[in-house]
């Protein structure tokens, strides 16, 4: 059974390396792709009494395994240099933040608006779905759509997408594997 988490959930976790069992960072932000629909990595805080943000950065890539309470890395050669690292996640595009977008359909559907990204446990940072406050109201889950745009205000998705509106991750973790089977993804 796939287990899933929602992406702010990990933000203050701590960053340990696998090598050495150290406790090298905190996890400040996560900073995601809305149109990769991936996982860029992850900006960072220092651990400690005088912690404050760190220069280095997390790439995706680097991490070995998001897990329920911390996140895992090889070792701290894992962190990247904020100035070296890929410019996406260096300097994420802040008006293409997902969050508070609302979810469309291609015949104007409004599903609700996006408060949370989920994502896979254990892995090595896999979104895999949205959490949406719904327009009616209530909270409900959507797997990770082929989506047509996103522009910064709304996120607009096939129209299948409204047949897989679950109101549990449970009812998501079953819900991505059909709904990507229907679209023909992998």
């Amino acid at each position: 059974m796939t287990l899933l988490m929602h992406a702010s959930d990990i933000s203050g976790r701590p960053v340990v390396t696998v090598r050495g069992g150290e406790d090298i960072a905190e996890v400040r932000d996560v900073v995601y792709s809305p149109e990769s629909g991936r996982l860029v990595g992850l900006t960072l805080n220092k651990r400690g009494f005088l912690a404050g943000r760190r220069a280095e950065v997390l790439p995706a890539g680097q991490i070995h395994a998001i897990g329920r309470d911390a996140v895992m890395v090889g070792d701290d050669s894992s962190l990247a240099d904020g100035d070296a690292a890929p410019d996406e996640l260096a300097h994420p595009a802040t008006e293409r933040n997902v969050l508070g977008d609302d979810v469309l359909t291609e015949r104007g559907v409004n599903l609700g608006k996006v408060k949370d990204l989920v994502l896979v446990v254990g892995s090595s940072g896999d979104v895999v779905g949205y959490h949406i406050d719904k327009t009616g109201g209530g909270r409900g889950y959507i797997p990770l759509p082929a989506q047509l745009a996103v522009s910064g205000e709304f996120l607009v998705v096939p129209d299948i997408t409204e047949e897989f509106v679950r109101d549990d991750l449970v009812g998501l973790g079953a819900a991505v594997e059909e709904f990507r089977a229907r679209l023909g993804l992998p």
